[in-house]
């Protein structure tokens, strides 16, 4: 009897340190511009992500290798999440030069120049927004999300999305998409109802104003064109 008390008391205390994963969410998004629906382009830029309120214990993403096309002078795909740990590489598709940069914090880095053909690696360790660019091309814009947890998705080109192995906790849902403002909303998975709409309107410029890696303006510089 004591023995069989044990055990119930040792399950107790371990789903209580480590939280059930079971929970699906899922959704649609409309995202418009200036009143008309976006383009799939602008769907598939958007990522949808749940931050518990307490911090559950996940699988590290060593190992993880994702990539970035650098082709016809634009990153595809122009947003990428990752988590934490996860390696990227910029493979060049184009007959000319290319460069992948960045100056964010806690993820900055520069790859230098090369040839098609030829792939520069980047390994992203710090969560938080990595702004990628081009030294070259300055309309070359990439934007790389890097997480924590296992808990984000990508949104289809029709608004559909669905998070699964969700932690049975409370915590904060976020839509966030390079050019529009980050919409967030609390919520309990325990009870969320999935098949909510959340509507998103694009409002910022599809390419940012940013400077070259020196910090420099882009048309101010006196670099050769490739």
């Amino acid at each position: 009897m004591i023995r069989s008390f044990q055990i119930i008391l040792l399950s107790l205390i371990y789903c209580m340190a480590f939280p059930v994963f079971a929970i699906d969410f899922s959704g649609v998004v409309e995202i418009s511009e200036k009143g008309k629906s976006a383009s799939k382009n602008e769907y598939e830029d958007a990522i949808i992500y749940f931050v518990p309120n307490e911090s559950v214990p996940t699988e590290s993403a060593s190992k993880i290798t994702k990539e970035i096309k650098m082709e016809k002078k634009s990153f595809s795909p122009r947003v990428l999440p990752v988590m934490a740990g996860t390696e990227v590489s910029f493979p060049n598709f184009d007959p000319i030069l290319h460069n992948a940069f960045s100056t964010s914090t806690n993820n900055n880095f520069d790859l230098g120049l090369y040839s098609g053909g030829e792939k520069g690696t980047a390994t992203f360790d710090k969560s938080g927004l990595v702004r990628v660019y081009c030294n070259v091309h300055h309309a070359m814009v990439a934007y790389i999300l890097v997480f924590d947890n296992p808990f984000f998705t990508n949104l289809a080109a029709n608004g559909n999305f669905k998070l699964e192995g969700l932690p049975a906790s409370s915590g904060t849902l976020y839509i966030w998409h390079p050019r529009a403002k980050v919409l967030k909303q609390d919520v309990n998975m325990v009870y969320a109802q999935s098949g909510e709409i959340f509507k998103l309107e694009l409002t910022k410029r599809r390419i940012p104003k940013h400077n070259n890696k020196l910090g420099k303006s882009y048309r101010k510089a006196k670099e050769r064109n490739y």
